[in-house]
């Protein structure tokens, strides 16, 4: 039985955007990433679904070597943060948000910039992208397992 679908001419999009759509497939399918775009907001976003479902020990003792390094790091920066600007102005910054470093004073600023380099350079050093990183972080939110094997991973470092 064949059911014939109407909704096909409800899609707009232009050629440029179906080329756009089909170059990210076919790079989806090369490279392992999941490339998504939203015809909405006229944005790409890049997820490597492979990476983050199967974290290996091996990785998992990287990510939480690098991991230390950056908490260790980061407990005195943002120490120093809170005293140049506020506990209530520290809180609200992230590296991947530049504007959050726009708003501060070039002191700052500058302490803040310091710490996002250095921890992008600890997460290269252990061998992982900041996007791989990232996705790590996220699966040990979502998954009480990570988050689990994760923990014993760290007492025993």
């Amino acid at each position: 039985m064949f059911i014939k679908l109407n909704s096909w001419n409800k899609i707009k999009l232009s050629t440029g955007q179906i080329l756009l759509i089909v170059g990210l497939g076919t790079l989806g399918v090369a490279t392992g990433v999941t490339p998504e775009y939203d015809t909405i907001s006229n944005t790409i976003r890049v997820n490597n679904q492979a990476f983050a479902q199967s974290i290996s020990d091996a990785d998992l003792i990287r990510y939480a070597q690098a991991a230390i390094e950056i908490e260790r790091l980061r407990q005195p920066t943002f120490a120093n943060l809170e005293n140049m600007v506020g506990k209530d102005r520290s809180s609200d910054i992230s590296c991947n948000q530049e504007n959050t470093m726009n708003k501060l004073p070039s002191n700052a600023r500058s302490l803040v910039m310091d710490y996002c380099r250095t921890s992008e350079g600890i997460v290269k050093e252990h061998g992982f992208s900041i996007n791989q990183f990232n996705q790590i972080t996220q699966q040990v939110r979502q998954s009480s397992d990570l988050r689990n094997r994760l923990r014993d991973i760290t007492r025993q470092l």
